[in-house]
């Protein structure tokens, strides 16, 4: 028997579909389907700032969809001389909880827009609990199936 883990949005995995490697392209990022989108891989807490590229691996998404997200929901971003995008962790949970409300909750835009404005604050921490009991519940899953 495999061990089964949990996505934060309830997907099941096996331990062998988690992502091995980052890709280091500048194009657009789109990885496997079949790999849980909210696993946050390149996710370091500590760091202040992502480029698009870095936030299009953490949320894998491809690189216009972030853009037209940021303009779209006008969320604030620091850019360079070059005119690069730079991402602060509160922007790329902003992403994340609009990409749960468009892509698994099946809001349309305004709606989305509408949502965030009235309860960001709640979607984010509801998001935020659900992603850590999930963890909770793989790890204690691997326990039980190590024990057996």
């Amino acid at each position: 028997m495999h061990a089964r883990a949990l996505s934060l949005f309830g997907e099941e995995f096996l331990p062998e579909q988690l992502p091995n490697k980052q890709t280091g392209s500048g194009q657009d990022h789109v990885a496997d389907a079949s790999v849980p989108h909210d696993l946050l891989t390149g996710w370091q807490p500590a760091k202040q700032y992502y480029t698009i590229g870095e936030v299009s691996r953490i949320l894998n998404l491809p690189n216009s969809q972030i853009r037209f997200w940021t303009d779209e929901f006008a969320i604030k971003v620091r850019t360079n001389r070059k005119g690069d995008r730079l991402f602060s962790p509160e922007a790329i949970f902003t992403l994340r909880n609009i990409h749960h409300l468009l892509k698994h909750r099946g809001f349309t835009i305004p709606g989305a827009k509408a949502k965030l404005k009235v309860g960001e604050q709640t979607t984010a921490e509801a998001i935020s609990l659900k992603q850590t009991l999930l963890r909770l519940r793989n790890q204690l899953l691997l326990i039980r199936n190590a024990l057996h």
